[in-house]
C-alpha cells in the first residue's frame, strides 16, 4: 500500500472516538474530534450534513462562559448542540437553526455538535460520558 494512502488513512481514524454512558457502557455515536484551533473554527460550517458529530475539545485557558458560545453561521443544516462539563456530564443541551448563537450557562470542557436529523435524544441533561 502506498505510503501516502497509508498515512491519509491512520490521520482519518485517528480523529474517530466513540461516546459512551458512563454507567451502562452504551455506545451513543462514533465522533470525530475538534481539537486544533482550525477544526474548531470551521466545525460543520459549509457542510450538506454531519453523519458523525463532531465533538469540540475547550481548552481550559478558554475555558469561560462566553468562550463556550457556539453558533450556526454557514449552516445549511439544524443541529444540536450538547454541553459537557469538566466531570463529563451533560448540563445542557440545545437546538440551533441555521445563523443562530448560543451561550451555555456555564463554561463547557466539551461541545458536541450533532445534526439534528441524527441526534434522536441520545443524550439527556444529568447524563455522564465516557470519550474513548
Amino acid at each position: 500500500m502506498n505510503n501516502k494512502l497509508k498515512n491519509k488513512k491512520n490521520t482519518t481514524n485517528k480523529n474517530l472516538r466513540l461516546i459512551t454512558l458512563k454507567k451502562s457502557n452504551k455506545k451513543i455515536a462514533k465522533i470525530r474530534i475538534a481539537n486544533t484551533f482550525f477544526s474548531r473554527l470551521m466545525g460543520l460550517m459549509l457542510k450538506k450534513n454531519a453523519k458523525v458529530p463532531l465533538l469540540f475539545e475547550i481548552p481550559e485557558r478558554i475555558n469561560k462562559k462566553e468562550r463556550s458560545s457556539i453558533h450556526s453561521f454557514f449552516m445549511r443544516f439544524e443541529i444540536i448542540i450538547v454541553f459537557i462539563d469538566k466531570s463529563n456530564g451533560v448540563f445542557e443541551i440545545a437546538e440551533l437553526k441555521p445563523w443562530k448563537c448560543h451561550i451555555p450557562k456555564k463554561p463547557a470542557k466539551y461541545i458536541v455538535e450533532f445534526d439534528k436529523r441524527e441526534f434522536n435524544d441520545c443524550l439527556k441533561i444529568g447524563d455522564e460520558i465516557e470519550i474513548k
